[in-house]
């Protein structure tokens, strides 16, 4: 029995360590990062004033330096105290993999790897979903029947792995299974009979896994309650651009697959490279830049007269060009020549895509917001981005700039 005086001890021993926690609401720390996204504008705005141009002002060069420094460090502060242990998302997991055992008849152990990994609190009030789509497919498609998995020399419990781990200034998670792995020759019928395809085309595996994510794609024969509709991988790949995701695929016929889900540490800041096109601003994140050139002539190959389709040849790679002009089906005349402009290449799940910029302003950490209501409906648009100049940058979504190259 635990007397009084022994209570008042232990209480007094955890003050004394410090390890009390505060509850605080998500809404007030994301108010706290709203107010930290102004002060960083207003220093920006200052330290950027065109009252200081032409003015030799040293020692306030050193002050706004530091003064940048402590702004990205509170900015940084307030971005960790919204995050949350994944493994909040993943533990909700075991019951429905209980229920899938009853409704497959599989026997199938749940492996939960990182648990303890930290991501925004939006981000994972946004993953249970889609992980449910993705893990569903795993049991449903993915595993074997115990019977099929016998006669293939694997163990009679299938396995599907749940992982998270940080990389960068990302989350990656990972939902892995052992089973079948994809049918590329079913899924390669299925994507020529919705014309995705040629019936001669032979895409690579990487490209091919994409025509899953197509709104009602399905090689099911028989739609039953758990999958098969060719809606879920929809949702997935919806949620994912939302949070500026990325999917990934890899998988082994009769070994297994694996899906990687790469998402931004936290969603409230943005390390980007900002540009301009003719009078308007972009950004897209840093982390999706390849490289950047100004082409020579050698290097630039139009490919169709008749639309104007261009690529640059970088080393031994044709790299297909996306002018935004006529990817928002502006009046454009192909009046700047590439070699006049600035490629900034970047890497996407369809491969690289070049883009022609007039001009590059250096890497900055910007303040993301959601674009508003009047124009929500950019195409390729993930949010707008407040700059320390007082000017505002739509970031691009470079995935979608694959289909301005055609």
């Amino acid at each position: 029995m635990t007397t009084t005086n022994e209570t008042e001890s232990d209480a007094s021993t955890a003050a004394q360590s410090g390890s009390a926690f505060l509850r605080i609401s998500a809404e007030k720390v994301s108010r706290l990062m709203d107010i930290v996204g102004e002060l960083s504008l207003s220093v920006s705005e200052t330290i950027n004033s065109s009252d200081l141009q032409n003015l030799e002002l040293d020692e306030f060069e050193k002050s706004a330096h530091r003064l940048k420094m402590i702004v990205r460090e509170i900015q940084d502060v307030s971005a960790e105290l919204r995050q949350v242990e994944v493994g909040e998302v993943f533990r909700r997991m075991r019951r429905m993999i209980r229920e899938l055992e009853r409704q497959t008849n599989k026997k199938i152990n749940l492996v939960l790897v990182g648990e303890e990994t930290e991501i925004d609190k939006v981000v994972v009030d946004r993953l249970y979903e889609p992980l449910v789509h993705v893990v569903r497919n795993s049991a449903d498609h993915g595993l074997e029947s115990t019977a099929d998995r016998m006669a293939s020399g694997k163990p009679e419990m299938g396995t599907i792995t749940l992982s998270a781990a940080q990389v960068g200034g990302d989350i990656h998670i990972i939902v892995e299974d052992d089973g079948r792995g994809l049918n590329r020759e079913r899924i390669l019928a299925k994507a020529r009979e919705r014309g995705l395809f040629g019936v001669n085309d032979e895409p690579p595996d990487e490209q091919l896994w994409q025509v899953i994510f197509q709104p009602g794609f399905s090689t099911a024969e028989t739609v039953t309650n758990i999958s098969g509709r060719g809606v879920g991988m929809d949702v997935l790949n919806n949620t994912m651009k939302e949070l500026r995701g990325r999917i990934s695929i890899q998988s082994t016929l009769g070994v297994g697959a694996k899906v990687t889900l790469s998402i931004p540490l936290t969603l409230a800041f943005l390390d980007s490279l900002v540009m301009r096109v003719g009078n308007r601003l972009y950004a897209t994140p840093i982390d999706v830049v390849s490289e950047i050139f100004r082409p020579e002539d050698e290097q630039i190959i139009p490919i169709a007269a008749d639309n104007g389709s261009e690529m640059v040849k970088v080393r031994e790679t044709f790299v297909p060009i996306c002018r935004l002009q006529k990817f928002y089906d502006e009046p454009f005349e192909n009046s700047h020549n590439l070699s006049e402009q600035i490629i900034i290449v970047f890497h996407t799940s369809k491969g690289l895509v070049g883009l022609p910029v007039d001009e590059i302003f250096d890497q900055q950490q910007v303040v993301m917001k959601p674009l508003p209501d009047q124009i929500s409906c950019i195409r390729a648009g993930l949010g707008c981005a407040l700059l320390g100049t007082g000017e505002v940058a739509i970031v691009l979504n470079c995935e979608q700039l694959v289909s301005g190259t055609n």
